[in-house]
């Protein structure tokens, strides 16, 4: 199977690695809507920051973020003595984490405090968590903003979350780093489930499940510390899903780095 052609369902196997995949989901999610000239484009992309505080409101995140690309440097800086490896492009990644713990070392705020701390933000905020709270009526502040041309909207909005790139940055290459560390596997599961066990001192981080994109089935893998069970299941119309009765080849990466 080529990956070009794979669609990957995935499954962090610690907290650090779920925070680190949200976060990678809501930036780029807000990089898509940002491109959007409508007031809903607008809207969509500001949800997307508020989801995105909500996220960096974790107290150690910060910390856990330091800490990874600390550990991933050390492990790359390993293989400066491998031959077989791209040497400019491994310093380039080793640039770039040194680079990023300097710059969060740097930032004696908490992460994304700056954009807390603004009451406009703060007020829409405020309202999320109701359905519908952000409304014309009940934010006349947000309906005024909204009325702006998209120009001085995306400006706006850009100006946020290029206060958060010193998280979007250093997330976006862990989560890379994590996903390519594995060598890719094809497998089979008899009856749609597959088991497998995980070494406890492997450090692995993510499984991965590849399957073509065409596929009448999808992927639900569940994890403990020991072993993962994938279950493929097809969709049933507005019924439960019904797993799978005949073998099911698949791609799977057990990330570890």
């Amino acid at each position: 199977m080529s990956d070009t052609d794979l669609v990957y369902y995935e499954q962090p196997l610690n907290e650090r690695m779920r925070s680190f995949l949200r976060l990678d989901f809501l930036f780029r999610q807000a990089a898509h809507t940002l491109e959007g000239e409508s007031r809903w484009d607008s809207r969509a992309t500001l949800g997307s920051i508020l989801e995105i505080l909500d996220v960096l409101g974790r107290s150690d995140l910060k910390t856990e973020l330091l800490k990874d690309l600390e550990r991933h440097q050390t492990a790359l800086a390993r293989l400066r003595r491998a031959s077989a490896v791209d040497q400019p492009r491994l310093e380039s990644i080793l640039e770039r984490l040194g680079h990023y713990q300097e710059q969060l070392h740097a930032d004696l705020q908490a992460l994304g405090q700056g954009l807390r701390d603004n009451e406009f933000l703060a007020g829409i905020r405020q309202r999320a968590s109701v359905a519908g709270g952000s409304c014309d009526f009940d934010l006349p502040a947000y309906h005024h903003w909204l009325q702006q041309s998209a120009a001085q909207r995306i400006a706006q909005l850009t100006e946020w979350l290029a206060s958060l790139e010193t998280v979007r940055a250093p997330v976006e290459l862990l989560v890379h780093l994590v996903r390519e560390s594995a060598h890719p596997s094809e497998e089979a599961a008899e009856a749609g489930f597959f088991q497998r066990s995980l070494d406890a001192g492997g450090g692995f981080q993510l499984v991965r499940v590849g399957l073509p994109a065409d596929a009448p089935y999808f992927a639900e893998i569940s994890a403990g510390k020991h072993r993962f069970t994938v279950r493929f299941l097809e969709p049933q119309g507005q019924s439960r899903p019904r797993q799978v009765g005949e073998p099911v080849a698949f791609q799977l990466c057990c990330c570890a780095i």
